[in-house]
This record gives structure tokens, sequence and C-alpha cells, in this order.
């Protein structure tokens, strides 16, 4: 994947109620202060390169910071130490701080390749960065007009790819011809490079879902093939689909010879933990 230029992006993913603790000695005593069995967890998010968190230290000091990770094959992982330390304002909200580990988070993910899509123009992006387990569980966040961040989590790939590509849709419309984008006031494209960005924007949207929905149709028709459903079988389930059973059976087909989605049904069948978490992590 392309990696990013984040020139317009470095103010916004900036941290807004937190200033940078550049003294090593300083450093050092709050990194002996986080993440202990004393730390107020606030805000976590982490991806199979890094973590970044926002925790309450029993000095009464909060503390945002990040982090690499480890992975091991069996999927377990262990944190490293803290790369970069911010001391937060005395009175942030704690939803200022969840704001802010997100701001962290994206930019961490953006640089160290986490993300598995991402898009946008300038200051506004949409990034899916799915957790350390692999793409099962993920991370969408997009950044907003006004400087605000938006964060989703979802629990299966299918649900991160559909929130992704709706996000970048309504990010496309923001630059499209539609009465509410001519009368909103957010910064857009200059010229004709507009409508490039706005169709542009439009593609990704549709070739992220659209991949993700072909991926996600084979694995599930392979497994439906596996133990099929006495309540809907083949036929019925494409009768129900507004299609043929001889259309549905050749997917399945297509399905089944598919090295990959073979590969994760059978650590699924196996019910061998480690297998599955490092198949769904490598797959």
């Amino acid at each position: 994947m392309t990696q990013p230029d984040l020139r317009y992006l470095m103010d916004l993913l900036t941290p807004r109620h937190a200033a940078t603790v550049d003294d090593p000695a300083e450093r050092n005593r709050l990194a002996g202060l986080v993440d202990t069995g004393t730390a107020e967890y606030i805000a976590g998010f982490i991806s199979q390169a890094g973590r970044v968190l926002g925790e309450a230290v029993k000095s009464g000091e909060t503390v945002l910071y990040e982090s690499d990770i480890t992975l091991d094959t069996d999927g377990d992982w262990e944190p490293g130490t803290p790369s970069r330390m911010w001391m937060v304002t005395s009175g942030t909200r704690r939803e200022d701080v969840f704001d802010d580990a997100a701001r962290v988070f994206l930019a961490q993910s953006l640089r160290a390749g986490a993300a598995s899509q991402f898009c946008g123009w300038r200051d506004r992006v949409v990034a899916i960065v799915p957790e350390e387990v692999g793409p099962k569980e993920s991370k969408i966040i997009r950044t907003l007009a006004g400087g605000g961040i938006e964060v989703l989590h979802t629990y299966n790939v299918l649900d991160a790819y559909g929130t992704y590509a709706r996000w970048v849709t309504d990010l496309a419309l923001e630059y499209g011809s539609g009465d509410e984008a001519i009368a909103s006031d957010t910064p857009r494209p200059p010229g004709i490079a507009r409508s490039v960005v706005s169709a542009w924007l439009m593609r990704e949207a549709g070739e992220a879902q659209l991949q993700q929905a072909r991926h996600s149709l084979k694995f599930g028709l392979a497994g439906y093939a596996r133990m099929p459903s006495e309540e809907l079988p083949i036929a019925e389930l494409a009768r129900s689909l507004y299609t043929d059973r001889a259309n549905l059976t050749k997917v399945i087909k297509a399905a089944e010879k598919d090295a990959r989605i073979t590969g994760i049904l059978d650590a699924i069948a196996s019910g061998d933990t480690d297998r599955i978490m490092t198949t769904l992590r490598n797959g």
C-alpha cells in the first residue's frame, strides 16, 4: 500500500489537550507509572504494529502514550517501551482524552502501515485499522470538518468495509454537486479538481467494498456448504436471494477451491484456538 504523506494531517493528528513529554527523566518517571495495576484505563487502541493508551496514573496525573508491540506465532503480544508520551492538561474530559488517543493512533497506524485501507482529501481521511489478532475486529476512523475525529469499532470484516465505504462516500458527497454540498462552508478542492476528488473517493469506496464483499460471500458460502442449514437449504437460499441455484452453486464451488478460505475453515473446525488466531491474523 502507498505510504501516505501526512503533511496535511500533522496538526489535526497532534493531541489537543496534552503536551509532549521531552525530558528523559520525566519520561522514565511516567513510564514506571503507566500500564500497571494501579493505572486507570481511559482510552486504548491496538493494531498489529502498535498501541496507544490514555491512563490516569496513581500520582493523579493523566498520561497519553504510544508504543510498538511484539506479536508471536500464537497470536499473543507483548507491549514495547513507550516511545512517545504526553501529559494531559488537568481537568480534561475523558472524551477529549479518547479523541486525542484516537488522533495519535491514526497517525501511528498510517506511519507504520497498520491501516489496511485509507483514503481522503488533505485533512479529511478515512481508515480501517485491524486489531492485533487480524482483520476480524477493526477500528474505523475518520477525521471530520472542523478538526474532529470519529471512531467506530466493528466485529467482522464486512461491517468494517461497509462502514469504511459509507464514510468515504459521505466524504465524496461533501465535495459533490448536491444542495448541501454547495451550501456547506467545508473547504473543498479548487476548480475542476473537485469533481476529480469526488469521483476518486467514490471509486475507492466502491472497489474496497466490492472486493471485501466478494471475499466474505465466498467465505460464507464455503462454510454454508460444509454445514448446510436444514431450515434454509441451498435451493431456498437461492430463491430468497432472487437468483437461481445453478448460479449459487457455481459460486460455492469456486469458494471451495480457494485455499485461503479452506485453510481458515479447517482451522475453525479444528477447535484449536491458537491455530484459529494465527490463521485469521495471517489470512
